[in-house]
């Protein structure tokens, strides 16, 4: 009897962990692989990129400033408008280090920030989680990364952000 009952209870057990383990959602597919490195942004693409991000800019009533950094992070562009705010100068180049170095926008921050995910922040003293850091593409491969500031939210920085990194592809 009490062989019966342990058999029993085994049973039961193995029938209900594997409906419980049936249940369970499946683990939601990785992102794609980000694009490699590429050679690092020349003054002339740096130049161009801003270029274009200032023709939007200029459509905005904001002042913006825009920088331009190499796939390390390192500074190879910068312009400000006249009258932008001097914080602006900081912010706009961390956030083209934070998009060159993570090699994707800022906004992927500022969003898993919003979402409760407050661990990024211990990621690196530099991340910037805040819209308007878009890494600079070519021939798909990151050359760089192009950083705005001047409005007072980052989605107000994308739209120039985004021309300037249009302009290279």
């Amino acid at each position: 009897m009490r062989l019966s009952a342990i058999a029993g209870a085994i049973c039961a057990a193995l029938v209900f962990t594997s409906v419980a383990v049936a249940q369970q959602p499946a683990a939601p597919a990785a992102p794609p692989a980000p694009p490699p490195y590429g050679p690092p942004v020349t003054i002339e693409q740096a130049k161009k990129a801003v270029a274009a991000a200032l023709v939007v800019a200029r459509k905005s009533p904001y002042l913006y400033t825009f920088a331009v950094v190499d796939p390390t992070g390192s500074l190879v562009y910068f312009e400000k408008m006249d009258g932008a705010i001097y914080a602006g100068t900081e912010i706009a180049i961390r956030k083209a280090r934070t998009a060159a170095m993570f090699k994707r926008p800022t906004a992927a921050f500022f969003e898993g920030m919003e979402h409760g995910h407050a661990f990024l922040a211990t990621l690196t003293p530099e991340l910037t989680a805040s819209i308007g850091g878009i890494p600079l593409e070519v021939d798909g491969k990151i050359i760089g990364a192009i950083g705005v500031s001047g409005s007072p939210s980052g989605p107000t920085d994308l739209p120039p952000a985004q021309a300037g990194a249009d302009a290279l592809k």
